[in-house]
Parts: C-alpha cells; sequence; structure tokens
C-alpha cells in the first residue's frame, strides 16, 4: 500500500544550485511529483560541477545528482512568450510552484504570485529567496557566505579577539530548504482547511538567524553583544576539541556537571591534577580553562578520537570523534540507519547520495536524479496534452530545449 502523505500532490520547481532543489528533493520523498522546470540554455550550475574527478564533462554525471534525486525534469524556454504559455498550463495541473530564484525574477517574467493566482485561485507560492520577496534588501546578490554574514552567524564564529569567520558549511542552502517544505506542508493543511492558496515567502537569512538563539537573547535581554568564543561554552569546561593520536585527529567533549567531571576523572584514572583546587567545581574549572584544557589535551593524545569517545561514553560524559567524510560514510551508525545511500544513475553510475534527515514509514524510496529534460514527453504529451507535432514544432523553436 503506497501510504507516502504528498502523493497525488504535483510541485512545479524553478530551483538551482541548492536551497530550491533540496526543498524539491526532500517534497519527493514525501511522494509529490515535483517537476523541474529548467532550460539547456542557463544551467543549474550543479549540472556543471563534475561528480568526480575522472567525470566526463556531461550535465548529466554532476554533483546535481546529490541534490535533485527524485524530481522530474522537462527543458523549456522561460524567455520566450510561448515558454511561458506552456508554464501556465502547468500551472492549472499543479499544487505548488517553488522557486529560490532572485525574487525580480517571476515578476520579470509576468508570473508574480497575483498572476499565479489567477491562473489556479488554490497555487501555493514558495518563495526562498536570500533576503525575503520584501525589504530594502530583497534583490541584494548573494551566496550562502554573504547570507550568513548578514544574518549574524559570521560574527559568531570565531576566537575571542579575533575576526568573525565564515561557518564553512554554509547553513543557508539546507535550512532554508528545509523551512521551505515547512512552509508548503502548512499552507498545503490550510488549503484543505479552507480551499485557499497563498503566498509562502522564506527568507535564507532570517532562517540562518534562528540558529543563534542565544546570541539574540543575550542582546534583546540584557542589551550586550555575546562575545565569539571559538570552542569554549558560557557555563560547561572542559568544553572543546581536543588532540587525539593520528594524523589531524580530534575528539569534541563536553561537560556540563560535577558529576559528569568527576566521571571524566575517573575514566583518566584520577590524575593528581584532577583534584586540584582550581578544577573543584564548574564555575573554577570554566575560569582556569586554558590550563585545564592543556591537561586533558594531554590525556586525549594517547587515545584515537573512537576511543576517547567510547571511554567517555561509557561513563555517561558527552564526546564525539570529530569525524572526517571519509570516515563519516563509513561509520556504522550512519550505514545502519540508511543516512547514506546507493542509486544507480543512468549516466554517472553507481553513486552515493543522502536521504532527508528522518527516518519513516511515509518516506518514499526515489529514482536518482534525472537526466536533463528528461521527462519532457511526459510532462508536455501526457500532462498537457500536447500532440507529436507541436512538440516537434517547439522543439525547432528552441522552446524545448
Amino acid at each position: 500500500m503506497d501510504i507516502a502523505p504528498l502523493k497525488g500532490i504535483r510541485i512545479i520547481a524553478l530551483t538551482w544550485v541548492w536551497a530550491g532543489p533540496w526543498a524539491g528533493a526532500v517534497l519527493a520523498d514525501m511522494g509529490a511529483e515535483v517537476i523541474k522546470v529548467e532550460t539547456s540554455q542557463r544551467l543549474d550550475s550543479q549540472r556543471r560541477v563534475k561528480l568526480t574527478k575522472d567525470s566526463v564533462e556531461d550535465v548529466n554525471t554532476a554533483q546535481f545528482n546529490f541534490t535533485n534525486r527524485g524530481v522530474k525534469s522537462c527543458t523549456l524556454d522561460m524567455k520566450h512568450p510561448e515558454g511561458i504559455e506552456i508554464f501556465k498550463n502547468l500551472v492549472k495541473v499543479s499544487d505548488a510552484v517553488i522557486t529560490n530564484y532572485a525574487p525580480r525574477v517571476l515578476p520579470s517574467w509576468g508570473l508574480d504570485y497575483v498572476v499565479l493566482k489567477n491562473i489556479k485561485p488554490d497555487l501555493i507560492l514558495v518563495t526562498l529567496p536570500a533576503f525575503g520577496s520584501v525589504g530594502p534588501d530583497k534583490d541584494y546578490v548573494s551566496y550562502a557566505s554573504t547570507i550568513e554574514a548578514i544574518a549574524g552567524l559570521n560574527a559568531s564564529f570565531g576566537y575571542p579577539g579575533e575576526p568573525p569567520v565564515l561557518s564553512g558549511t554554509y547553513p543557508a542552502d539546507p535550512i532554508g530548504g528545509i523551512y521551505g517544505v515547512v512552509g508548503l506542508l502548512a499552507a498545503l493543511n490550510y488549503r484543505v482547511e479552507t480551499g485557499k492558496g497563498q503566498h509562502v515567502d522564506v527568507a535564507q537569512s532570517e532562517c540562518v538567524s534562528t540558529l543563534i538563539p542565544e546570541v539574540t537573547t543575550e542582546w534583546v535581554m540584557n542589551g550586550r553583544i555575546r562575545p565569539r568564543m571559538g570552542n569554549r561554552d558560557e557555563i560547561e569546561a572542559p568544553h572543546g576539541c581536543y588532540p587525539c593520536k593520528g594524523e589531524d585527529k580530534w575528539v569534541a567533549i563536553a561537560v556540563s556537571t560535577d558529576e559528569e567531571w568527576r566521571a571524566m576523572c575517573k575514566v583518566m584514572g584520577n590524575p593528581a591534577w584532577c583534584k586540584d583546587e582550581k578544577f573543584a567545581d564548574q564555575f573554577r574549572r570554566w575560569g582556569n580553562q586554558d590550563e585545564l584544557n592543556r591537561l586533558v589535551a594531554d590525556w586525549t593524545r594517547n587515545f584515537t578520537h573512537y576511543e576517547v569517545q567510547n571511554l567517555l561514553q561509557k561513563a555517561g560524559v558527552a564526546a564525539g570523534a570529530s569525524l572526517d567524510i571519509e570516515e563519516l560514510v563509513d561509520d556504522p551508525h550512519v550505514n545502519q540507519r540508511g543516512a547514506i545511500f546507493n542509486q544507480n544513475h543512468p549516466a554517472a553510475g553507481d553513486i552515493s547520495v543522502y536521504r532527508a534527515p528522518w527516518k519513516s514509514a511515509l518516506t518514499a524510496k526515489n529514482p536518482p536524479a534525472p537526466l536533463l529534460g528528461e521527462q519532457n514527453e511526459y510532462v508536455f504529451k501526457t500532462l498537457l496534452g500536447m500532440s507529436d507535432e507541436k512538440i516537434g514544432e517547439y522543439i525547432e523553436k528552441g522552446i524545448i530545449n
């Protein structure tokens, strides 16, 4: 029995790079039919990023396959008036449109929400631009790095007395995509209750700001700007990433109570320095972190990061090996949960992709990412009822490309 929660929901995706495509992939995981409208004239930049160093220059063997799994692809020239008319016909048979294009793009095509709503009154439009679709900054050019800077995350990262640093992981795209999914699900539920569609406007910058509640609260409640603290915590000590046996191997340790500290001391063999008054309670440990961290590091260097993790976890102390990507992909826990799984892509061959970050009986098992325009016949002939002759005419004109 197919119980995918979004079965029967059709979504048009005007998406590229990461935020929009990731939202589309997650929605496809839930059973939605997601149709990505793209063009060979201006490819999604992820179709240009080679999958491996040995990959041939092929738009179907690129990094695109990681973030667009489970969706369909059709090619359409949206700069051509007839292409716009075809798109409008597709809107008529769909439930939602999602896009992470700049706010100016849909209006420039004559496809703002008012127009889309007139075409299909209960349509849901989800927009995912960097700074939202309204406001003085809405048309600013951006990448994930600039988004996290303007969102306040950048200024929170770094070491005391040193400049801000970028996160390096650029969370704006994936968290923005997930908030877009949540917004669409809420709008679908609202439509069930009222029969009405709506415009869900997600600003990726606002999504990133939700990652720093302690920074925001410190200012709003106390009028203070929280300083950059590196790996340290405002309360816990020891708290940081410590060197281990091996090249560039580390373990993160976070001790939140005196009880946990005593458990850690026992694991370390209760060395004499553990009994020093400077480390007698959490407050004094926090005030003597420089020395404390050196002593903890002297102990962790004797073990692998996995050994430290396991020893401390067995004692009830939070510790985690700092895994590089090779260790993460091969991690037994990750593999048992099926977080990363293999797909046989028709052009790229066997590739590993990551699923949505939850396990559920309602999660659909989706095919690999589509070839460019792979579902043209399905979209234009089956859904829109075009004849072979008409499709051929549009191909000749370059409208279907």
